[in-house]
């Protein structure tokens, strides 16, 4: 449970569910951390806010292709520090998905599926940029709907994303596409650049402009954020905008990170910067953009249960690692699709999750207290807007703690 400080209430969150719990249902103790009052705890109890759900979905990710026609330099796949002339940065091995590796991909995912108990498959597609492969993410899609898929989405840079792809993709099955910017056209260019060093923000943002023209697809806009281009978040907001219909797409606003190769993010976790990631959340809902409500804490289907238990992810050739951040590191091998994964005393130390290498932007503390103030406004503005309202739902009659719970997820 994680308790927020709003404006007139706390928010109270539990996995990805979401309760306004009264001013009063709060303590704060003499080290400055919030505990819900006995009748609180006990009215979202009884209201089934901690009740555990089942799941029968199971999360499969599968990287089509390792290349990548982008250099950018802060990449979790590259494999060296590079300077800011460096647009062809070593990489992880290159490797392709075929049709070998997607038959056997999808026959273990079933056996794991069994395992699970899970009856439906979630399918991301992922790189290097997928759409080099564009044929066997076509190929995969097509196929996993046997397996039972019900939802599929991919993660591209949309350099190579077309009304005619995307169109294919969507008759496979594919419902959203992940696209990542790094500031307004100017910015972004000097960062988002192609392996010669051109720009790329025209071709992006063209790309989806047609596709969402003719195709009913959902979009999610990622925007890394560091000292190079925060100055330039507002302004790409505008021309995102402009361009595509703000209720088709969510915002994700984050830092980059120094994932170990010496990327340089001068960028802290303060409350100047804790302010301007309030300010760039409210404009992106200003202009009708969605935003993810926060959740409790951390949790991937992928890398937090081990073994691939909830979700797992597979290399173009096969190879099973525990997170799309280790894919193609020596040694952090799990497994693969045709003997399933290694011994536990082998994963073990091989396991990692998500940012598992990444510097900090400041104490264990400071990170604490600027996800807190962030969320916590964001909650208030999702509020305000009344973007809960469809979640929201009343405590029975029984409990003497009045609150709204917005259940969004297990």
């Amino acid at each position: 449970m994680r308790l927020l400080k709003g404006r007139s209430s706390w928010w109270c969150l539990y996995g990805s569910r979401i309760a306004a719990l009264p001013a009063d249902a709060v303590t704060v103790d003499d080290r400055g951390r919030p505990q819900a009052v006995d009748d609180a705890r006990t009215a979202l109890e009884q209201g089934g806010f901690f009740r555990e759900r089942s799941t029968d979905a199971y999360s499969l990710t599968v990287l089509t292709n390792t290349g990548c026609n982008l250099g950018c330099g802060y990449c979790f796949q590259n494999v060296g520090t590079v300077d800011e002339t460096d647009y062809r940065p070593d990489r992880i091995p290159l490797v392709r998905l075929d049709s070998r590796v997607i038959a056997a991909t999808l026959e273990f995912t079933a056996k794991m599926m069994r395992d699970a108990g899970a009856s439906k498959l979630k399918v991301l597609l992922f790189g290097g940029e997928p759409l080099l492969s564009g044929e066997a993410c076509i190929e995969l899609l097509s196929r996993a709907r046997a397996f039972g898929m019900t939802s599929a989405a991919m993660v591209s840079n949309g350099t190579l994303l077309t009304p005619e792809i995307a169109e294919r993709l969507v008759n496979a099955g594919l419902n959203g596409t992940q696209i990542t910017f790094d500031g307004d056209q100017a910015t972004h260019d000097r960062i988002r650049i192609t392996r010669t060093g051109g720009g790329t923000f025209d071709q992006i943002l063209g790309n989806v402009a047609a596709v969402a023209a003719s195709v009913d697809m959902r979009w999610q806009f990622r925007v890394n954020v560091s000292h190079r281009n925060s100055f330039s978040v507002p302004r790409l907001l505008d021309q995102l905008a402009e361009r595509i219909e703000p209720a088709k797409a969510g915002v994700d606003i984050a830092l980059i990170d120094d994932v170990g190769i010496g990327y340089d993010n001068r960028l802290e976790f303060d409350d100047t910067l804790a302010r301007m990631h309030i300010s760039w959340y409210q404009h992106a809902l200003e202009l009708g953009f969605s935003v993810r409500p926060p959740r409790a804490g951390f949790w991937c289907d992928f890398c937090s249960p081990k073994a691939g238990r909830r979700g797992t992810v597979v290399n173009a050739d096969g190879t099973l690692y525990s997170c799309w951040e280790t894919v193609g590191k020596p040694g952090l091998e799990v497994g693969d699709v045709w003997q399933g994964y290694l011994a536990s005393e082998i994963i073990e130390p091989r396991w990692h999750s998500c940012d598992y290498a990444t510097a900090a932007h400041g104490t264990p503390q400071q990170s604490r207290d600027f996800h807190d103030t962030i969320d916590a406004a964001l909650l208030d503005e999702l509020s305000a807007r009344g973007a809960l309202s469809g979640r929201e739902r009343r405590p029975p009659e029984r409990t003497s703690m009045p609150y709204d719970a917005g259940p969004t997820g297990p």
